[in-house]
């Protein structure tokens, strides 16, 4: 059972993550970049991805309570930005929750790109974010297997997710050249409406959280 929702919450954050939505801004940003460069390019943004979302799951919980903020309160939260997420993936677009024209033009050097926009806020944003701090605190595996050894097992989740990302980064000519523009559009679409479902179940868990009477 709690494999079950570990595989549940890597599906739900690969979809929100979405590496393919990277393909065309990746090489859109990279047009004079060495095949050595792109793959440092890959490189460092898949590390960079690891590093945001594990440590927005260590340290999200202490934050919240340092603002007073409730885990129910930040899960409606959650899914409202994980819903604009999932519907700009339906139109085949980034969106400005993940990204701004403004930090999309403060990108100049070719490394620089891998930390923004590709990194953050186009891969790991705001969305995914708050997802890793709701998994983080709030899982099935925590009762399990206690709350270290379940960060633990989230860090690799991430891990993993972060492998991906830098296999679709270091491949994006292929995966263009394959999948094309239809097929990219298709499989972000497909993730759009994991995300929208994903977000539902936060945000219903997140409401009954704060209205109890719900549960009847």
């Amino acid at each position: 059972m709690e494999f079950a929702a570990y595989l549940k919450s890597f599906l739900g954050l690969l979809a929100i993550v979405d590496p393919l939505i990277a393909v065309p801004l990746f090489l859109a940003l990279t047009p004079s970049a060495t095949p050595r460069d792109r793959k440092r390019i890959a490189r460092i943004a898949a590390v960079s991805v690891f590093f945001i979302l594990a440590g927005g799951m260590l340290f999200g919980g202490p934050v919240l309570q340092f603002f007073g903020i409730s885990l129910p309160s930040f899960k409606v939260a959650g899914a409202i930005l994980l819903l604009m997420s999932a519907m700009s993936a339906f139109n085949a677009e980034t969106g400005r929750t993940r990204q701004t024209p403004e930090e999309q033009a403060e990108a100049t050097h070719k490394h620089a790109v891998a930390v923004v926009p590709l990194a953050t806020p186009l891969l790991a944003g705001p969305g995914s974010i708050s997802m890793v701090i709701v998994f983080g605190q709030s899982h099935a595996g925590i009762a399990a297997f206690g709350k270290a050894a379940h960060l633990g097992i989230m860090a690799l989740v991430i891990l993993v997710v972060a492998l991906l990302t830098w296999l679709a980064l270091r491949a994006a000519e292929r995966v263009s050249t394959v999948l094309g523009v239809t097929g990219m559009n298709i499989l972000t679409r497909v993730g759009g409406l994991i995300t929208a479902a994903l977000a539902i179940e936060i945000l219903a868990s997140g409401l009954t959280g704060l209205f109890p009477g719900w549960k009847n």
